[in-house]
């Protein structure tokens, strides 16, 4: 009888044993890791918000390469200079820049005189590379463009500049006439200071 209970109670003990070893929570063990979602280095998380959101590449529209900062060089009776405005004012607001209007056409002698200038004095046409945005307007029996031209003041002549501030806000009216040089030119030094009146600030 003393062996049977001796048995007894041993096995009660190995029964106490496995259970305590079996818990799902033992002390000592690691208890179970939830599965966290991670992100793949570099690639943006898919949230409704950054889904939509543009690159600031998309939200800049894809600019011209200008030559000598000129979105229009020549005088083009068949463009609209609305849209020619629009243009420019991307361009002059990311470059830093003011846009000059500048009024005339292929019948205007005085403006060959002008581009011939720039031609001949490489320091005043880089000054305005680097701070104008060129617009050439046409004004020709063909188009005389009054609609567009209606928001600024009347023109002494031709050529005749407007300087517009980045945004297309008017600044000034230039009477070329002023810049002449008396023959068939225009004087370096009054240009100069013109050009250098009415840049950007910054600049």
């Amino acid at each position: 009888m003393t062996r049977l209970s001796f048995f007894l109670s041993l096995l009660l003990v190995f029964s106490m044993a496995c259970a305590t070893v079996s818990s799902p929570v033992a002390a000592g063990t690691a208890t179970p890791v939830q599965e966290v979602a991670t992100q793949v280095p570099g690639s943006p998380s898919q949230t409704p918000e950054s889904s939509t959101r543009k690159s600031p590449t998309e939200e800049i529209p894809d600019l011209p390469a200008l030559q000598n900062s000129a979105l229009v060089d020549v005088y083009d009776p068949a463009r609209d200079p609305a849209e020619d405005m629009k243009q420019a004012i991307v361009i002059a607001q990311n470059e830093n820049k003011r846009i000059m209007l500048e009024l005339g056409g292929n019948w205007c002698i005085w403006c060959k005189y002008m581009d011939d200038f720039y031609a001949t004095h490489s320091e005043i046409l880089q000054y305005r590379v680097e701070n104008y945005v060129l617009v050439k307007i046409n004004v020709s029996e063909e188009n005389m463009n009054e609609e567009f031209l209606s928001q600024y003041p009347e023109a002494a002549g031709y050529p005749h500049i407007y300087i517009l501030n980045a945004d297309g806000t008017f600044l000034h009216s230039q009477n070329t006439a002023e810049l002449e040089d008396g023959a068939d030119s225009y004087v370096p030094e009054v240009f100069m200071t013109f050009l250098q009146k009415w840049a950007p600030p910054s600049k």
